[in-house]
């Protein structure tokens, strides 16, 4: 069984920890990773806004840890080596193609943000496979059929109810941030979706990403 803990999943940071010693993405301050650092291998870093890519946070990791490796898409390296990541420690690899990084198999799926952003699928030495997805307006273009986790973003609830929001602001004169999530994050509803084509009988799955405001799942 794959063995996950979430240290925070949201606009105020995103932090998985699987099996010790993996992390995806790095959007937390120091304080909240350190205890976890001695055991972790490799980060993983799907796109550059900072609830996910924590400069300072990465900077001391480099100077604190560096033997620790960072997995990312080729538009970071550039943004890790001048926060002090060696390019020794950086692992990058051909799009949609599976790699082998001596711990896991691991392969990248371009994502649709309004930054370059990928998606990972990992396949561990006892086969086992994991499906890692956030900050997405769809995953339908991706394939991850009989995986045993899933961690997806579900931002929001359902379209309909996110343009009722975003009508209801507009009819106040109100600034809606909500046309922003509709274009760049994922609902609920396509990630249950996309879930019930790809998901096996006993896979398990978790909404990551997601924030609760008066009973309602919206994005901040």
């Amino acid at each position: 069984m794959i063995k996950y803990e979430i240290l925070s999943s949201g606009s105020k940071g995103n932090c998985i920890i699987i099996n010790d010693y993996l992390m995806l993405d790095c959007g937390l301050p120091y304080s909240k990773v350190k205890d976890y650092l001695d055991k972790i291998k490799i980060i993983f870093c799907c796109h550059i806004h900072q609830d996910h890519l924590k400069k300072t946070t990465i900077k001391k990791i480099a100077y604190e840890k560096p033997n620790i490796k960072f997995l990312v898409g080729n538009f970071l390296v550039d943004e890790l080596v001048k926060l002090g990541v060696s390019k020794k420690n950086i692992i990058t690899f051909d799009i949609e193609k599976w790699f082998d990084v001596g711990i896991f198999k691991v392969k990248m799926d371009y994502l649709f943000h309004d930054v370059p952003n990928n998606c990972l699928h990992i396949e561990f030495k006892n086969g086992e496979k994991l499906f890692y997805a956030t900050d997405t307006n769809s995953i339908d273009h991706i394939k991850a059929e009989g995986y045993d986790l899933y961690l997806i973003e579900a931002n929001y609830l359902t379209d309909d109810e996110l343009i009722e929001k975003i009508k209801e602001q507009e009819e106040k004169g109100e600034f809606s941030y909500y046309k922003r999530v509709l274009e760049t994050h994922l609902s609920q509803l396509q990630a249950i979706n996309w879930l019930d084509k790809n998901k096996k009988e006993n896979s398990e799955y978790c909404f990551i990403h997601q924030h609760i405001e008066k009973g309602e799942m919206i994005n901040e």
